[in-house]
């Protein structure tokens, strides 16, 4: 049965295997592995795949903390990929920030299922083929949580301790967009959630995701989506009553 803990590990060095296959996610510190032919560091915002069977060997500084998925099996997007190390979502990450406090709080088995069953519908939806330079994890963090702001890419350069020039290059190269492409796909999606599952207004939601033109948010709304803001929330809103 699937199971996840919060574990820390400490700087001697442990080997073993298991007959399961297993995930490590740092949420404080780094990891130090190897496992299977792979040797090297894993950060806050990346993922360890274990296979059944696998011996591996774990060292860290003790203040380091991680969240462990014992797994009945790997999901078929984590099971097809020849990465051992991958970057995780920001929406991946936020939620093993909650794990973290959830499992320092009392136990509850029906809650400990539904956790479980939400950490596995996120990792189901994850993509395993590409690790994001270590460089950009910050500056994706900051994008991300301040959806609001302009972001100049001088300033998010400068985050990544990287030229303008070479930001430009290797983010494209790793995000396949360009910051402005990128910045502008969270910022709809963001504002399609918040338009579906709270009751802010369209004027609200155009302002928490960066527009304070509302004309030129319905604009951007409408070219990515095929739909005004309002007619995403009216399309809703009768799926749910309908339901």
């Amino acid at each position: 049965m699937t199971a996840l803990s919060l574990r820390s590990y400490t700087p001697r060095a442990d080997v073993h295997d298991h007959e399961y296959p297993q995930l490590v996610l740092p949420i404080r510190g780094h990891l130090d592995i190897q496992v299977g032919g792979y040797t090297g560091t894993v950060v806050t915002g990346e993922c360890v795949i274990i296979r059944s069977g696998e011996t591996h060997q774990f060292q860290a500084h003790d203040a380091a903390r991680f969240i462990v998925a014992d797994l009945d099996y790997l999901p078929d997007n984590l099971a097809a990929t020849r990465r051992v190390v991958f970057s995780i979502s920001t929406l991946l990450m936020n939620y093993l920030l909650f794990l973290e406090a959830q499992l320092q709080g009392k136990v509850d088995a029906r809650i400990d299922r539904l956790a479980i069953e939400l950490f596995l519908g996120l990792l189901e939806r994850q993509t395993c083929d590409k690790r994001v330079d270590r460089r950009l994890l910050r500056v994706l963090d900051v994008m991300n949580e301040q959806l609001d702001q302009p972001h100049d890419v001088a300033s998010l350069a400068a985050l990544a301790h990287l030229s303008p020039t070479q930001f430009h290059k290797i983010f494209r190269d790793n995000l396949g967009v360009s910051v402005k492409q990128y910045l502008t796909a969270r910022r709809m999606e963001r504002a399609r959630a918040q338009l579906i599952h709270s009751d802010l207004s369209v004027q609200q939601v155009a302002e928490a995701v960066g527009y304070q033109n509302l004309s030129a948010f319905t604009r951007r709304f409408s070219h990515h989506f095929g739909m005004t803001p309002r007619e995403m929330t009216r399309q809703y809103s009768s799926l749910t009553i309908s339901s």
